[in-house]
Protein backbone atom coordinates (compact mmCIF):
# COMPACT_ATOMS: atom_id res chain seq x y z
CA UNK A 1 0.00 0.00 0.00
CA UNK A 2 2.77 2.55 1.24
CA UNK A 3 4.71 1.54 -2.18
CA UNK A 4 1.82 2.24 -4.41
CA UNK A 5 0.78 5.40 -2.87
CA UNK A 6 4.39 6.44 -3.40
CA UNK A 7 4.17 5.90 -7.09
CA UNK A 8 0.74 7.18 -7.42
CA UNK A 9 1.94 10.36 -6.28
CA UNK A 10 5.45 9.94 -7.49
CA UNK A 11 4.08 9.55 -11.43
CA UNK A 12 2.54 12.84 -11.26
CA UNK A 13 5.93 14.51 -11.59
CA UNK A 14 7.82 14.62 -14.58
CA UNK A 15 4.93 15.89 -16.93
CA UNK A 16 5.16 19.33 -16.35
CA UNK A 17 8.37 21.65 -16.08
CA UNK A 18 6.42 23.99 -14.02
CA UNK A 19 4.97 21.46 -11.64
CA UNK A 20 7.96 19.75 -11.28
CA UNK A 21 9.56 22.67 -10.17
CA UNK A 22 7.35 23.99 -7.58
CA UNK A 23 7.20 20.99 -5.88
CA UNK A 24 11.22 21.01 -5.44
CA UNK A 25 10.57 24.50 -3.91
CA UNK A 26 7.78 23.47 -2.03
CA UNK A 27 9.99 20.08 -0.75
CA UNK A 28 13.03 22.00 -0.51
CA UNK A 29 12.48 25.32 0.71
CA UNK A 30 9.55 26.25 1.92
CA UNK A 31 10.51 25.45 5.85
CA UNK A 32 12.69 28.01 5.22
CA UNK A 33 9.24 30.09 4.79
CA UNK A 34 8.23 28.66 8.74
CA UNK A 35 11.44 30.24 9.86
CA UNK A 36 10.91 32.88 8.37
CA UNK A 37 7.51 33.13 10.26
CA UNK A 38 9.38 32.79 13.35
CA UNK A 39 11.29 35.55 12.91
CA UNK A 40 8.63 37.95 11.86
CA UNK A 41 6.44 36.95 15.35
CA UNK A 42 10.17 37.19 17.63
CA UNK A 43 10.81 40.82 15.87
CA UNK A 44 7.46 42.51 15.11
CA UNK A 45 5.07 40.50 17.80
CA UNK A 46 4.10 41.19 21.08
CA UNK A 47 4.77 38.95 23.62
CA UNK A 48 2.11 36.57 23.31
CA UNK A 49 3.83 36.72 19.06
CA UNK A 50 7.16 36.08 20.83
CA UNK A 51 6.21 33.34 23.38
CA UNK A 52 4.19 31.69 20.33
CA UNK A 53 7.08 31.80 18.24
CA UNK A 54 9.56 30.63 20.68
CA UNK A 55 7.69 27.68 21.44
CA UNK A 56 7.66 27.10 17.71
CA UNK A 57 11.45 26.94 17.67
CA UNK A 58 11.28 24.35 20.12
CA UNK A 59 8.71 22.16 18.28
CA UNK A 60 10.77 22.42 15.35
CA UNK A 61 13.91 21.69 17.09
CA UNK A 62 12.48 19.40 19.26
CA UNK A 63 11.03 17.10 16.25
CA UNK A 64 14.01 16.81 14.44
CA UNK A 65 15.44 15.43 18.04
CA UNK A 66 12.46 13.27 18.40
CA UNK A 67 12.65 12.00 13.90
CA UNK A 68 16.52 11.13 15.12
CA UNK A 69 15.32 9.01 17.74
CA UNK A 70 12.32 7.43 16.40
CA UNK A 71 14.41 6.30 13.08
CA UNK A 72 17.05 4.75 15.28
CA UNK A 73 13.84 2.36 15.92
CA UNK A 74 13.25 1.78 12.56
CA UNK A 75 15.40 2.04 9.17
CA UNK A 76 13.40 2.78 5.71
CA UNK A 77 15.63 3.11 2.20
CA UNK A 78 14.58 5.63 0.50
CA UNK A 79 11.88 5.61 -2.39
CA UNK A 80 14.31 6.60 -5.01
CA UNK A 81 14.68 3.17 -6.69
CA UNK A 82 10.83 2.94 -7.29
CA UNK A 83 10.34 6.55 -8.66
CA UNK A 84 11.45 8.87 -10.53
CA UNK A 85 13.48 11.46 -8.40
CA UNK A 86 13.39 14.70 -9.23
CA UNK A 87 16.02 15.67 -6.41
CA UNK A 88 19.22 13.77 -4.93
CA UNK A 89 19.12 12.92 -1.56
CA UNK A 90 21.80 11.51 0.96
CA UNK A 91 21.30 7.95 0.96
CA UNK A 92 20.63 7.68 4.67
CA UNK A 93 17.11 6.87 6.29
CA UNK A 94 14.09 8.19 4.79
CA UNK A 95 11.54 7.30 8.24
CA UNK A 96 10.25 9.57 9.44
CA UNK A 97 11.10 12.65 7.21
CA UNK A 98 12.61 15.74 8.81
CA UNK A 99 11.51 17.71 6.49
CA UNK A 100 8.13 17.11 7.95
CA UNK A 101 8.85 16.46 11.71
CA UNK A 102 10.50 19.74 11.13
CA UNK A 103 7.89 21.77 9.55
CA UNK A 104 4.48 20.47 11.81
CA UNK A 105 6.69 20.94 14.65
CA UNK A 106 6.59 24.85 14.01
CA UNK A 107 3.22 24.89 12.51
CA UNK A 108 0.99 22.53 15.36
CA UNK A 109 3.18 24.31 18.04
CA UNK A 110 1.64 27.68 16.71
CA UNK A 111 -1.55 25.52 16.47
CA UNK A 112 -1.23 24.96 19.83
CA UNK A 113 -0.90 28.74 20.74
CA UNK A 114 -4.03 29.24 19.26
CA UNK A 115 -4.20 33.02 19.47
CA UNK A 116 -0.99 33.36 16.59
CA UNK A 117 -2.39 34.20 13.30
CA UNK A 118 0.20 32.17 11.21
CA UNK A 119 -1.16 28.95 12.50
CA UNK A 120 -3.21 28.46 9.32
CA UNK A 121 -0.69 28.96 6.88
CA UNK A 122 1.94 27.32 8.73
CA UNK A 123 -0.47 24.12 8.91
CA UNK A 124 -1.02 23.93 4.80
CA UNK A 125 2.80 25.00 4.55
CA UNK A 126 3.30 21.88 6.03
CA UNK A 127 0.45 19.48 4.55
CA UNK A 128 2.19 21.14 1.14
CA UNK A 129 6.05 20.21 2.22
CA UNK A 130 4.59 16.48 3.44
CA UNK A 131 3.00 16.30 -0.21
CA UNK A 132 5.96 17.37 -2.11
CA UNK A 133 8.46 14.92 -0.54
CA UNK A 134 6.57 12.35 -1.95
CA UNK A 135 5.72 13.98 -4.97
CA UNK A 136 9.62 14.91 -5.89
CA UNK A 137 10.26 11.12 -4.57
CA UNK A 138 12.36 11.36 -1.54
CA UNK A 139 10.09 10.02 0.94
CA UNK A 140 7.28 7.62 1.44
CA UNK A 141 3.78 8.48 2.73
CA UNK A 142 4.65 6.67 5.63
CA UNK A 143 7.76 8.75 6.03
CA UNK A 144 5.94 12.11 5.60
CA UNK A 145 2.58 10.78 8.05
CA UNK A 146 5.41 9.81 10.71
CA UNK A 147 7.10 13.09 10.04
CA UNK A 148 3.66 14.68 10.91
CA UNK A 149 2.70 12.46 14.02
CA UNK A 150 6.48 13.47 15.12
CA UNK A 151 6.15 17.17 14.50
CA UNK A 152 2.55 17.01 16.24
CA UNK A 153 4.14 15.24 18.80
CA UNK A 154 6.95 17.31 19.88
CA UNK A 155 4.49 21.04 19.89
CA UNK A 156 2.42 18.98 22.13
CA UNK A 157 5.12 18.45 24.76
CA UNK A 158 6.48 22.24 23.98
CA UNK A 159 2.55 23.06 24.77
CA UNK A 160 2.66 20.91 27.82
CA UNK A 161 5.73 22.84 29.26
CA UNK A 162 4.42 26.04 28.02
CA UNK A 163 4.93 28.19 31.08
CA UNK A 164 8.87 27.37 31.54
CA UNK A 165 9.18 27.96 27.69
CA UNK A 166 7.51 31.23 27.94
CA UNK A 167 9.43 32.67 31.02
CA UNK A 168 12.60 31.50 29.02
CA UNK A 169 11.28 33.60 25.89
CA UNK A 170 10.89 36.45 27.94
CA UNK A 171 14.20 36.25 29.46
CA UNK A 172 16.04 35.76 26.49
CA UNK A 173 14.40 38.76 24.94
CA UNK A 174 15.14 41.22 27.93
CA UNK A 175 18.73 40.33 27.26
CA UNK A 176 18.45 41.22 23.70
CA UNK A 177 16.51 44.19 24.58
CA UNK A 178 19.97 45.28 26.81
CA UNK A 179 21.95 44.27 23.89
CA UNK A 180 20.13 46.34 21.59
CA UNK A 181 19.65 49.46 23.77
CA UNK A 182 23.39 49.24 24.32
CA UNK A 183 24.34 48.82 20.76
CA UNK A 184 22.37 51.96 19.90
CA UNK A 185 23.18 54.22 22.41
CA UNK A 186 27.04 54.04 21.72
Amino acid sequence: MNERLFLAINHLSHHSPFLDALMVFCAQYIPFILIAFLAYLWILGKRAGRRAGFRAALGGGGALVLARIVGAFHYQALPSVLGQPLIMHAANNSFPSDHVSFSFGIAMSLLFSGSVILWPQAVLLAVVIAFARVFVGVHFPLDVLAGALVGTAAAFVVHLLKRPSDYIADWIYRIQEKIVSAVWHK
